[in-house]
């Protein structure tokens, strides 16, 4: 009787077990690529050159309309690269926060500059940005894929 009990209580205590690990998994899975680079493949680095190659087109160009398109492009590659080396967050701000301790403090700064003057042009419909404002963010921008 009294090891037919036991062999009961060490069931019930691998089964408890094994229950809080699979808790433990799911809940810490999320975390666990946070800040940690992932390489980049031949595939996204093409994409990556060929959307590069297309910003740097809209840059030359002198009308207002395409550099804002330029900004834009920028923005999304940045934002695009950040989460191909796996860093998490809901927004373009949490990935790059994500980031901050793997990327230059210099480059992180214009990064953030970069992505105020998209904010601005996003989200002020009045706001009144030169072109040389423009190509300064999209180089701020650029610079950080430039180390890809």
């Amino acid at each position: 009787m009294r090891k037919k009990r036991k062999q009961e209580n060490d069931i019930l205590q691998t089964i408890v077990i094994g229950i809080f690990k699979a808790l433990w998994f799911l809940v810490s899975f999320p975390f666990k690529r946070r800040g940690k680079k992932r390489g980049i493949s031949g595939h996204d680095q093409a994409e990556i050159i060929a959307k590069k190659e297309e910003i740097e087109k809209l840059l030359s160009s002198d009308n207002e309309y395409e550099l804002r398109h330029a900004l834009f492009e920028a923005d999304k590659l940045v934002d695009y690269i950040l989460k191909l080396k796996g860093y998490g967050g809901e927004t373009f701000a949490d990935r790059l926060r994500n980031a901050e301790s793997y990327i230059d403090h210099n480059i992180y700064q214009l990064i953030w500059e970069g992505h105020k003057v998209r904010n601005t042009l996003a989200h002020e419909h009045d706001a009144r940005i030169t072109k040389a404002e423009l190509k300064q963010a999209v180089y701020d921008l650029m610079k950080y894929t430039r180390q890809i």
